[in-house]
């Protein structure tokens, strides 16, 4: 690709502006109206606590130290650039029911980290809520946001019911059995529309422009029209580097009609090869900050406006903190993606050849297998409930995968009543090699090593140390010391922990090493890039990042595109939760969605390959060989694969 041409396209970005979502709002409002009934709450004695059950009920009403209320929301999607004008929803009138009990608290949001202590001690205090006169104090709220859903740019609005409300200090609920959602809003007289002149944009620092031709190549060839610009060719128009990428992202969308987008380059912190906007969401003192590609993504907000991230302009973006709510960024942040984007966080040419392969060879040869490895343990020991949270995650997965059959790896082995191995690094490695579709993480993590918990043992981690690998956790450099050599077949990862995609500390940070791992490791990974939550016992999957553990797997089913994957993720939970709650739950819904990351190809499908009948069932006679060899010399092997990659 001759350089000279991003450069000249440049002047016409700079010159499009806004004007391809000025659009042109019609004389004409338009109405919706929808009744939803409600069925009867189900009351169920808990001990010392009553819980409420509402079939239609789709989150509950979180908050620290305040009753668990079910939570009915609703989402519509309309063109790009229609004006929702108003909300209103109107409830019938409300009946009255007397309970035994207080309503049962909300779950309790932990750290997935390995960094803080996760044991779960019974408080034998009854929760009075005594400073509650009513709960939840509203009846409904809505945001709107400006994304994008199979493949067209649209307005969102959540609408969030409140069915039922608690009067603590009577022993009290009130809940309605109909909820009518009245929704005025107004069309654009002319619809807005995008050019289609490209698909993928891949932005680059210039190091890696030569490596990277043969990637626009190859996605030319099949159809996904691709251009690639470096870094150096992106005009100065923002407060920084990152916001000349994002507004550049803005009209790339808007001049060429881009849909997919591929930062690659490292970031790590101080020497990032690709500049990294960082969110200012703190978890306790252990992090005040973390990367967030997601940025580059929000590039509309409902109106058409451009999300700066930074409401008070404090140089900090993102920011939030449940202690103090008046010092708050979020008004300026949409969260919803407007194209669908992902990073390749490589540090040099020889990674950016190694990922390239990996794509090519997937898009040609894939062959899916419906089989997963799960890999899951006692994420929060000594839960009211008994549950084994990354186990239980891992059925929850399951269910979004019909027709799977699933080898687990689980800290209960061999105590449960299931067919699974133990989780070690061993198996861990030989289910790599055995030819799964997908990888699913279930637990605690950090940059560069993910980890669980026997059954009710805090102190335990496992998967232990060995011979090979003298340090507890599954790390990045046992891919290496493993030999994890799978290059026949590459799984999309997810991880449901802590920073396992947190590519602003380490270099190889575990998310990135399982797509940089040359012959082996997997093809995706979708993660956390900062401290993750999670929730105790069957709540564990209800929110946070076990809901996106969740959530990604049904949408890798259901969509199969990557980076659609990613991006109806994202929304999906604003849509669902809002967030709304109380403060401290309103900021780990932030965070959530704010380091949700995935890595890899976002135009890339989970589906068989071209000519996926011509894979082999073993590698050829040469890799074959190579591989004899790597299972009795590990060092040897070691050399082999980086002089293969060297040459290639």
């Amino acid at each position: 690709m001759k350089k000279i041409f991003p450069l000249l396209v440049v002047g016409i970005l700079v010159l499009g502006g806004l004007g391809a979502v000025a659009g042109t709002e019609s004389n004409e409002e338009k109405f919706i109206s929808e009744t939803i009934v409600i069925s009867r709450p189900v009351i169920r004695e808990e001990e010392n606590y009553i819980s409420l059950e509402l079939a239609e009920a789709t989150s509950g009403y979180w908050g620290k130290d305040k009753p668990n209320l079910p939570v009915i929301s609703k989402t519509y999607t309309f063109p790009f650039g229609t004006r929702i004008d108003n909300v209103e929803v109107t409830f019938s009138n409300a009946i009255e029911q007397e309970i035994s009990k207080p309503v049962m608290p909300s779950p309790e949001i932990q750290m997935l980290s390995a960094q803080v202590s996760h044991d779960i001690e019974k408080s034998e205090t009854v929760m009075t809520y005594s400073d509650i006169d009513i709960y939840p104090e509203h009846r409904y709220s809505y945001k709107t946001g400006g994304g994008t859903r199979d493949g067209e740019n649209v307005v969102y609005l959540a609408v969030h019911l409140n069915p039922v409300q608690y009067i603590p200090r009577e022993n009290t609920i009130y809940y309605s059995e109909k909820a009518t959602i009245d929704i005025t809003y107004t069309p654009t007289r002319v619809p807005i529309t995008f050019p289609d002149e490209y698909d993928l944009l891949i932005l680059t620092p210039t190091q890696f422009e030569s490596a990277l031709e043969r990637l626009v190549t190859e996605k030319n060839n099949n159809g996904i029209k691709t251009i690639m610009v470096t870094l150096n060719d992106i005009p100065s128009v923002g407060l920084d580097k990152q916001e000349d990428i994002k507004y550049y992202i803005r009209d790339a969308k808007e001049n060429w009609g881009i849909d997919y987008v591929l930062l690659v380059g490292a970031g790590v912190k101080d020497q990032e090869l690709f500049p990294v906007r960082y969110a200012w969401v703190p978890s306790g003192g252990i992090e005040s900050s973390f990367p967030s590609d997601l940025y580059y993504a929000d590039i509309y907000n409902a109106t058409g406006g451009f999300p700066d991230w930074d409401y008070d302009n404090d140089g900090k973006y993102a920011e939030y903190n449940y202690k103090n709510t008046s010092d708050s960024d979020m008004d300026a942040v949409d969260f919803h993606p407007d194209v669908y984007l992902a990073r390749i966080p490589c540090n040099n040419v020889g990674e950016v050849n190694t990922i390239i392969d990996k794509i090519i060879y997937y898009k040609q040869h894939n062959m899916m297998t419906k089989k997963i490895l799960q890999v899951g343990g006692d994420t929060f020991p000594n839960d009211h409930e008994g549950i084994y949270e990354g186990e239980y995650a891992n059925e929850e997965v399951l269910k979004k995968l019909p027709g799977y059959s699933t080898t687990r790896l689980w800290g209960s082995h061999p105590n449960y009543g299931y067919s699974t191995k133990e989780l070690t690094k061993g198996n861990i490695a030989d289910g790599f090699k055995s030819y799964v579709d997908f990888i699913d993480f279930s637990g605690h993590g950090g940059p560069t090593g993910w980890g669980t918990h026997p059954p009710n043992d805090e102190d335990t981690w496992i998967p232990k140390a060995t011979a090979i690998s003298p340090f507890t956790y599954f790390l990045s450099y046992d891919f290496d010391l493993y030999n994890i050599n799978n290059g026949v077949k590459y799984p999309v990862v997810v991880y449901n922990a802590c920073s396992n995609n947190k590519f602003s500390t380490n270099e190889q940070c575990l998310g990135w090493k399982t797509l940089s791992k040359a012959g082996g490791g997997g093809i995706a990974s979708y993660a956390a890039s900062g401290i993750g939550y999670g929730s105790h016992g069957t709540s564990e999957t209800e929110r946070v990042m076990g809901w996106m553990e969740v959530h990604v797997f049904e949408e890798l089913y259901n969509n199969k595109i990557l980076g659609q994957c990613w991006a109806n993720c994202v929304s999906d939970y604003y849509n669902t939760f809002e967030p709304f709650g109380s403060p401290e739950s309103k900021q780990t819904d932030y965070k959530t969605m704010l380091e949700f990351c995935m890595f890899g190809d976002p135009t890339l499908a989970v589906e068989d390959g071209d000519d996926p009948k011509n894979v082999p069932v073993n590698r050829p006679v040469f890799h074959g060989f190579l591989e004899k060899l790597m299972d009795f010399f590990p060092r040897l092997a070691r050399i082999f694969e980086l002089i293969l990659a060297r040459l290639s």
